[in-house]
C-alpha cells in the first residue's frame, strides 16, 4: 500500500476466462479512515450498492475479507452478533448474509479488502472452511498477507493480459494464508493451556515426584506430543524443566542452615546427595555448601572464601 494514498478502489468486469477458474475477484481496495472521518470517507469511489449501509447493515451478493491493520472498530452480521475489531483483526462477508461494520469514529482504522465469488469460493462455504457463524479471524497484522494484498492492488493498477487469473490465485493465496494464521494462534493457545498444566502439575509435586508420562498422562496427551509442546514452548524438555524447577526449590531449603543437604536431596526425591550436589552445581555453578556459604557470606556482607586452586 502506498503510503501517500488514502484509499484505492477497483471493481472488475468478469470475462468468461476468470470464470472457468472457478474463484474470481471482483473488487478490491484499501482505505485509511482518519478519526472524526464520515465512513466511508469516499462513498462515490465505490457501487451504491457498497457504499450505502456498510454502517448500518447490508446485504451484498459476493464474499468479501476484510483486513484491519490499524485502528478499531465493530462488526456485526446476523449469524455471528457483535463483536469488537482490533488490528489484526480479519472477518468475512457472505453472499446474502447481512452485515455492518464501521471504525470508532474518536480512532478510524486502516481496511484492506478483497471481494470474490465463484463456485470454489461457495465449495469453501459448504465445507467449512468459511463459515457464516465464524467470520472473525484474530491473527495479527502480518508482512505476508499484506503484501499480498499489495500484489492484488498491483495487478488491479496493472490489468496485463491474464491478471483476472492471477488475482483468483491471490484470493486463495490471501484465505489460506489467513486460515493458517488463526490456526497457529489457536494451536498456540492450546499449548499455552497445556504448558500452564504441566507446570502446574510440576509445582505440585515437587516433593513427591512425577513422571513425564504422568503429565502426559494428565494432559490428556500422548509422551511424544507433551514432548514437542513443551520444548517448542519453554525451550527445555519436561525432564529439564522439571529438573530446573527442583534445584530452584533446593536452595530455598538450602536457606534453612540446620537442614542438611542430604536432607534437601531426599525431600526433592533425588537418589542421594552426591547426585543431588551433581545436578545442583551442573545448574548453579556451586556445590550446594559453596552456594550456602555464598549466601551466609552475603547476609553478613562477608565476601564469600573462594576455593583453593
Amino acid at each position: 500500500m502506498h503510503e501517500q494514498q488514502r484509499w484505492f478502489s477497483s471493481y472488475l468486469p468478469l470475462n468468461d476466462e476468470a470464470r472457468r477458474w472457478e474463484i474470481f475477484c471482483h473488487d478490491v481496495g484499501f482505505t485509511r479512515v482518519a478519526p472524526g472521518s464520515v465512513y466511508p470517507p469516499v462513498p462515490d469511489a465505490h457501487p451504491r450498492e457498497f457504499a450505502a449501509a456498510v454502517a448500518s447493515g447490508r446485504t451484498i451478493n459476493e464474499f468479501q475479507l476484510v483486513y484491519i491493520t490499524a485502528g478499531s472498530g465493530r462488526f456485526w452480521s446476523e449469524p455471528s452478533g457483535h463483536a469488537q475489531v482490533e488490528p489484526g483483526t480479519v472477518f468475512f462477508i457472505f453472499p446474502g448474509v447481512k452485515h455492518a461494520y464501521r471504525p470508532d469514529p474518536e480512532v478510524g482504522w486502516t481496511e484492506s479488502w478483497i471481494g470474490f465469488d465463484g463456485p470454489h469460493a461457495m465449495r469453501l462455504w459448504g465445507n467449512g472452511i468459511l463459515e457464516a457463524t465464524q467470520p472473525i479471524f484474530t491473527i495479527g497484522v502480518h508482512d505476508e498477507i499484506i503484501a499480498l494484498f499489495d500484489d492484488a492492488f498491483g495487478l488491479c493498477r496493472e490489468q496485463t493480459p491474464g491478471f483476472q487469473i492471477r488475482l483468483g490465485a491471490t484470493v486463495l493465496q490471501i484465505v489460506a494464508s489467513v486460515q493458517a494464521r488463526h490456526r497457529h494462534v489457536d494451536q498456540y493457545a492450546t499449548a499455552g493451556e497445556t504448558i500452564r498444566k504441566a507446570r502446574y502439575l510440576m509445582q505440585q509435586r515437587l516433593e513427591t515426584g512425577i513422571s513425564v508420562d504422568e503429565i502426559a498422562s494428565t494432559c490428556g496427551l500422548s509422551y511424544g506430543q507433551l514432548l514437542r509442546t513443551f520444548t517448542r514452548y519453554t525451550g527445555l524438555s519436561p525432564y529439564q524443566y522439571f529438573l530446573q524447577l527442583r534445584v530452584h526449590r533446593g536452595k530455598e531449603l538450602l536457606r534453612d542452615p540446620e537442614v542438611q543437604v542430604k536432607e534437601v536431596a531426599a525431600r526433592l526425591q533425588f537418589e542421594n546427595q552426591y547426585y543431588f550436589a551433581r545436578i545442583f552445581r551442573k545448574k548453579t555453578g556451586l556445590s550446594p555448601s559453596e552456594w550456602r556459604a555464598r549466601l551466609g557470606a552475603a547476609r553478613s556482607g562477608r565476601a564469600p572464601k573462594k576455593r583453593p586452586a
